[in-house]
């Protein structure tokens, strides 16, 4: 049974500005501030440190984004910049030495109604 594996690499920029993104239409997902960095953990989560200003003082915060959430904001991010992405398959996401990988896996039927799909676009 023939098989495909995508893999979408976003810079260290890019997905900082996918968290940025992702953050202007889920107005609940990260806090007002200014992202400073992201870690990706061994657990499959990133946490993000934000300086929050309030009043006068900037105090520094880590928020944890679970592993599903970066799925969804790597996928929202391939939409934005016309990144063809799947609906099926299974999708996971890994930490690379200089910036985060989207993985999609294949097969089978979901192959199939890929390749349907992406003729329908063209």
């Amino acid at each position: 049974m023939a098989s495909e594996l995508r893999h979408i690499t976003l810079s260290d920029a890019e997905f900082t500005s996918s968290l940025h993104s992702f953050g202007r239409t889920h107005k609940d997902f990260l806090p007002s501030g200014e992202i400073v960095d992201w870690i990706a953990g061994d657990n499959q989560t990133v946490d993000v440190t934000m300086s929050i200003k309030g009043g006068s003082t900037v105090n520094q915060m880590v928020f944890t984004i679970e592993p599903q959430q970066v799925i969804d904001i790597l996928v929202r991010f391939c939409m934005e910049n016309n990144v063809p992405v799947p609906r099926a398959g299974e999708k996971k996401w890994s930490r690379r030495e200089v910036g985060i990988t989207l993985s999609i896996a294949l097969s089978g039927s979901e192959l199939e109604r890929a390749n349907i799909d992406m003729a329908a676009l063209a």
